[in-house]
């Protein structure tokens, strides 16, 4: 018995999730592509600095917010929007629920606050930052706190359109924001210095922010005086699921856990915030990219699994995306692990970034990857909670949130003073894990219908698949020496990604594991398919 036997009967094909999720990791491959252009040119202008480290830390307080930003609204538009799109109600902005409002005006006096003392906010996010550094960050945090509300806005477009499945658009925004800032740092950072990086990102946001207006501008505009149908006009939905102070417990947590990471990187020395910085975005362009993009296509089908009347069949939704997501994980998770030393000295071990900055900047990024293991089903769960409409989801999300932060500062407490940037990122991995455990049981107790016995097998399947994979991995790396020149680096990094792939699928496909019965029975028909018209 390989998967749960269930009647849960998927909204999406698994073909249809394939095919949405190329697309919207062919639009993120774009911008992450981009996203790591800047890192790389920011690495060569200013190395493991404490100046870069300032304007990391002044980026993640302020666009690292903003993405949090847009995950909450998505979370709490998503589910009434999904119900409106199933009653065939045209969308507009004006179905967002009322009480948004409330979060709107608190957001708004809180960032006039953080405008006003922008050094308190130095004070509370980087309490290792002494003198100009702390300077520094407080004015480029200043020019960059104005995103925030242009963040807000966007955010509620993205999700509509995305509950209409057009991904083009509220995605592809950022193409022009990130081209923008590649022009600057390969022009002009070196005579401006590096606060002109700060009144970019704020310039390419507003521009960003522009198009996407444009292009949604028919979901914002009043709905049309001749539409009498009770059923057609736009009316404001109730919450369904969590509503906004569950949303802003979730996104809280997860972005307590970010800077936590950041805050005790302050306090090591010089670099160890850059250090961690380009762990997490190399991290985030291969398995953030595949996971982001899974999760927007998931999230809608996720939402409609668990908003069913049939609690067993809920389960049995959760615990699907939960094998898909880790079953997509596992790969790239372990050769970013097996490769990171390869892919830091190839992409920023140029210019100013030396050797030992090299050597941190890899450790950050194993952990890194391999914490995203844990984060995929963890993710999963938590949104289940969230969406489920049967029950309220804040008892059980604070419980996650709370447990999860005690174990992240007490891993961060005791990693971060003996083995600086590279053991806070390892720390993250042990809480996370700690963290998905926390969640499973809470999941396990809420829907009651979790078959766990064989969805742990499952689960297994695909760890004993990653296990064959980076074994095939190292020896690979142990019979090909260590290459200096970077097109053999680049070389040797395509080479490992293709025998972990391989090495994985072939594992998966002896060990029986279902998503890849799945797959291979999509591409079965597809071929088929061919050789009909042919």
């Amino acid at each position: 018995m390989t998967a749960p036997t269930t009647t849960y009967r998927p909204r999406s094909s698994m073909r249809t999730l394939v095919r949405s999720a190329g697309v919207v990791s062919a639009i993120r491959g774009l911008d992450f592509g981009l996203s790591f252009l800047v890192s790389v040119l920011l690495a060569n202008r200013f190395g493991a600095s404490g100046q870069l480290d300032a304007f990391f830390l002044a980026r993640r307080t302020t666009v690292g917010f903003a993405d949090t930003i847009r995950k909450l609204i998505g979370q709490v538009v998503l589910p009434p929007v999904m119900a409106a799109v199933d009653r065939g109600q045209p969308l507009s902005i004006y179905l967002l629920p009322r009480r948004i409002g409330w979060f709107l005006l608190v957001f708004a006096l809180v960032l006039a606050a953080a405008m006003l003392a922008p050094d308190r906010l130095v004070g509370l996010f980087a309490p290792g930052f002494r003198g100009e550094q702390a300077t520094l960050t407080a004015r480029m945090m200043t020019i960059m706190l104005p995103l925030l509300p242009i963040a807000v806005v966007a955010s509620f477009l993205a999700a509509i359109l995305q509950a209409r499945r057009r991904y083009l658009l509220s995605e592809g925004t950022n193409l022009v924001q990130r081209a923008m800032l590649v022009l600057v740092l390969a022009l002009f950072i070196p005579p401006l210095g590096i606060i002109a990086g700060a009144w970019t990102m704020l310039a390419s946001g507003v521009v960003g922010f522009l198009i996407l207006l444009a292009g949604a501008w028919s979901i914002v505009r009043p709905p049309a005086a001749a539409a009498t149908d009770s059923t057609l006009q736009a009316k404001p939905l109730p919450t369904a699921g969590g509503g906004i102070v569950a949303a802003l417990v979730i996104n809280a947590y997860f972005q307590a856990t970010t800077l936590l990471d950041f805050a005790f990187a302050s306090t090591a020395a010089d670099g160890a915030v850059a250090s961690l910085e380009y762990g997490s975005r190399l991290v985030s362009l291969v398995p953030g990219l595949v996971m982001s993009s899974l999760s927007t296509v998931l999230t809608p089908e996720l939402i409609h699994a668990v908003q069913q009347s049939d609690r067993r069949a809920a389960a049995a939704g959760i615990q699907r995306f939960q094998r898909i997501s880790v079953f997509a994980q596992m790969p790239v998770s372990v050769g970013m692990m097996l490769g990171a030393q390869l892919m830091v000295g190839a992409l920023f071990g140029h210019g100013a970034f030396g050797a030992q900055a090299i050597a941190t900047a890899a450790a950050c990024t194993a952990g890194y990857a391999a914490a995203q293991i844990f984060l995929a089903p963890s993710s999963a769960i938590i949104s289940a909670i969230y969406a489920d409409p049967h029950a309220s989801p804040l008892a059980d999300l604070i419980r996650i949130a709370v447990l999860g932060l005690i174990m992240r500062v007490a891993a961060l407490a005791l990693a971060a003073p003996l083995w600086g940037a590279g053991g806070i990122a390892w720390a993250a991995t042990i809480a996370t894990a700690g963290t998905f455990v926390v969640a499973q049981i809470i999941a396990v107790r809420r829907f009651h219908h979790f078959a766990m016995t064989p969805q742990l097998i499952d689960l297994a399947r695909s760890a004993l698949s990653a296990g064959v994979a980076a074994l095939a991995g190292a020896a690979l790396l142990w019979l090909v020496p260590a290459p200096h020149a970077l097109w053999s680096q680049l070389l040797l990094l395509a080479l490992l990604g293709t025998v972990v792939l391989l090495a994985y699928t072939a594992a998966a496909i002896a060990l029986h594991v279902p998503e890849v019965a799945q797959v291979r029975e999509i591409v079965g028909k597809i071929v088929a398919k061919r050789r009909r018209r042919a």
